[in-house]
């Protein structure tokens, strides 16, 4: 049986890893670190192997830390925790899984440490607080990692206001907020998001939950997911009280007359369809909401005021709730206002019955979700771009090359990925402050995006480490040049803060199908021609070997 690399396998894994060991004094020092700690702190190994907590971290978080570290060590038992960490790559945020390591006798002699960078979650956060106040619901952001393991990474202030719950209670415990769905619906509810989020497909659905007195509260909620490469999935939406309209569509089957009544003062807009696609009645709120008189409405089939484009997908919609009779709901579709501008609303519907039980008629209500949608495509733009640059983030980027190598493996064309490092960022940080480096980063991202093709894309990984995409080049010879010409561009000079700074910056180079044929592996080639670019002198270019 051939003996397993255990070494090597610590070394190359792309996941954060060390060791951490106790010396006779009590003191913990970092024994041992892997490459991919190394390229996400931008530290050297020199710098961490042996030192202590406190010679690498400011008091406070080294202080917590070793709390931590003594437990382990005293329990003999796994723990999770999360740090933030000034390091030359930047302010970054780790979530760190420790192991308890046993000597041959079983006694604890060393801590295996697991971090992933959760900073961008932390940055997301923070924009998701802002964008929760423009909504007349809650904004969440809501982690599964498998079974029973919920955890809220936000969640809005209105939580209290619609269910009586204080943000610190779910932020501490998800149940807090998930115990709150009505147990008829809690399995429904959770299994779909699950199934909707292992897709990676937008998720909407409508349910009870109950307030803090027990009141029975009906909500929407929508939201989009995020899989990640573990598994975890995390959800980014937000929750909606819905229960004067559950209300109203209950009342709607009291009778004509209270449901005219009902009808004709609704906020949303109450509609019939012939089973051919007229309407044959609505509401006059479709003047308050479409600006279109209700006699130029009646009488007009839907294709006259529905987009072309989901005109379709209606009409099938139409036609399960006359074939089946049952209710469906959660249909979105374009409108045409009476301006021109195209509306977006969506519909529940059922089946109208005649008296002999046959269906005769479609009843939809609709609703105008036009802001809704709007905020739908912010938070979408947030969660697939950097917050400071606007540039693609990493799973945006790391997305655009598994579809870009499809492409050129079909096409038998190269692709060329481009890794880059700026060159003596963090004294600029110290010197002149965050903005400052903020300001040196928004214009090298800006250069970069000039001195590339509109085909080709740019990304920021973090930090100071941005890459690029370049399709179909030549060669070598092609992504070499315009690398050049990129560490021209990106080492001149430009002022900030009053003062004159020039950054230059290392770039490596790989290529596809050339140096590698998977995504991760031509992320690591261009990684290692970067480093050799640093190591023979900075401000250059390499390609990978």
């Amino acid at each position: 049986m051939p003996r397993v690399p255990y070494q090597a396998c610590f070394e190359q894994s792309q996941d954060v890893l060390f060791l951490i060991a106790r010396r006779a004094d009590g003191a913990f020092v970092y024994r041992e670190v892997n490459a991919a700690l190394l390229r996400d702190t931008g530290l050297s190994r020199e710098q961490i192997v042996g030192k202590t907590p406190r010679e690498l971290l400011p008091t406070k978080q080294a202080e917590h830390l070793e709390t931590v570290y003594a437990e382990c060590f005293a329990s003999g038992k796994s723990a999770l925790v999360e740090s933030i960490f000034d390091v030359p790559s930047g302010n970054r945020s780790w979530q760190i899984q420790l192991s308890p390591l046993r000597d041959e006798q079983g006694e604890v002699a060393e801590l295996l440490g697991s971090a992933r960078d959760i900073t961008w979650s932390r940055d997301f956060a923070q924009q998701l607080h802002t964008v929760s106040q423009q909504l007349p619901g809650f904004v969440y952001q809501l982690q599964w990692s498998g079974g029973e393991d919920w955890r809220f990474l936000f969640v809005g202030e209105r939580v209290e206001e619609m269910f009586g719950v204080r943000q610190a209670e779910v932020l501490a415990d998800a149940e807090a907020l998930l115990g709150r769905i009505h147990p008829e619906d809690r399995d429904r509810v959770l299994a779909d998001s699950i199934e909707r989020g292992e897709r990676s497909q937008p998720w909407q659905a409508e349910f009870r939950m109950l307030d803090r007195d027990g009141r029975v509260l009906w909500v929407e909620a929508n939201d989009l997911p995020q899989r990640l490469e573990d598994g975890t999935i995390i959800w980014t939406g937000y929750v909606n009280d819905i229960s004067w309209r559950k209300a109203l569509e209950a009342e709607l089957l009291i009778g004509e007359t209270r449901y005219r009544q009902l009808v004709e003062n609704a906020n949303d807009i109450i509609y019939t369809l012939t089973p051919d696609g007229v309407f044959s009645y609505v509401s006059p709120n479709w003047t308050a909401t479409l600006g279109h008189p209700v006699e130029a409405v009646v009488g007009a089939h839907i294709r006259d005021h529905l987009h072309p484009d989901d005109l379709p997908r209606c009409q099938g919609f139409i036609e399960q709730v006359l074939t089946s009779g049952e209710p469906q709901s959660g249909i979105e579709y374009r409108v045409r206002h009476q301006d021109g501008a195209w509306r977006w609303h969506i519909s529940n519907a059922a089946a109208l019955r005649g008296e002999n039980g046959e269906v005769e008629a479609f009843l939809g209500i609709a609703r105008d979700i036009t802001e809704r949608r709007a905020m739908e495509e912010r938070i979408r733009e947030l969660a697939q771009h950097d917050a400071l640059t606007g540039l693609a983030n990493r799973a945006l980027f790391f997305e655009h090359i598994e579809h870009s190598l499809r492409l050129a493996a079909r096409h038998g064309e190269k692709v060329a990925l481009l890794f880059i490092d700026l060159d003596e960022f963090k004294p600029i940080n110290d010197r002149l402050g965050h903005a400052a480096g903020d300001q040196v980063l928004l214009t090298t991202a800006r250069r970069l995006i000039d001195g590339l093709r509109e085909s080709d894309l740019v990304g920021r990984l973090g930090g100071d480490e941005f890459v690029a995409l370049l399709h179909a080049p030549a060669g070598g010879e092609e992504a070499l040049s315009v690398a050049r010409a990129l560490c021209r561009s990106l080492a001149e000079p430009l002022t900030v803060e009053g003062q004159t700074v020039a950054v230059t910056a290392s770039i490596g180079a790989a290529l596809y199908p050339d140096h590698a044929t998977g995504s991760d592996a031509l992320m690591r080639e261009a990684d290692r021609a970067m480093y050799r670019a640093k190591a023979a002198g900075r401000n250059r270019v390499t390609l990978a070997e």
